[in-house]
């Protein structure tokens, strides 16, 4: 049976059309407040436009096997582990964004005292590290959805237990009128990919 598309078959997606949604991790929720300061932050969720490798290589490699002479290729029915996620993004005018991610990473390793936590934002007395209830903590699922002409969520790349590993550094040149653009790296466990529901309806 054919399916009926309710667009042009010319249609192109574009680069600029990819949205990054990041629910903060669990433990980052004890320092949210109504404005962020140096030490709180907003909001729970940010929602930013990005640019540059949405998805990640999808790899099941083949495994040689000789037979009789020969060499026969079958699936190795296993992943080949994901590296880090780089993506770019633009500064908001508040730098809320770059701050979230900035207090994120510095919960991972404190910026003065270079130690897990010194603000005690993941009650590590409570959940000790290393353990699954201290990793909930600082991990979460990063959703960045592809979006078509009309602003509207396609398909969603998933990355699930997600955290951030590097945050660029910002240059600006006061010769030029563009924005502050800056680059989140991540690791993450898993990469899934889902059709929005009822896209074909669209």
């Amino acid at each position: 049976m054919t399916t009926a598309y309710s667009q042009s078959p010319f249609n192109k997606q574009r680069n600029d059309k990819f949205l990054m949604v990041i629910p903060v991790p669990k433990g980052l929720r004890s320092i949210q407040g109504s404005s962020h300061t140096n030490e709180t932050i907003i909001p729970a969720t940010l929602n930013m436009s990005v640019y540059g490798a949405m998805a990640p290589d999808v790899s099941v490699p083949a495994i040689a096997v000789k037979y009789a002479g020969q060499t026969m290729n079958t699936s190795s029915m296993a992943r080949e582990p994901y590296g880090s996620q780089t993506v770019n993004f633009t500064i908001d005018n508040r730098f809320n964004n770059y701050w979230v991610i900035y207090k994120w990473l510095n919960s991972l390793n404190n910026d003065k005292y270079s130690t897990l936590d010194a603000d005690n934002v993941f009650n590590l007395e409570k959940n000790k590290p290393g353990t699954e209830a201290a990793m909930q903590y600082y991990f979460t699922d990063i959703s960045i959805f592809a979006l078509d002409e009309y602003e509207k969520r396609v398909i969603e790349f998933k990355y699930t237990q997600a955290f951030p590993t590097k945050l660029s550094g910002i240059t600006f040149n006061y010769r030029q009128g563009t924005e502050v653009e800056c680059t989140l790296d991540f690791a993450y466990s898993q990469f899934i990919a889902t059709l929005v529901e009822n896209v074909d309806n669209l």
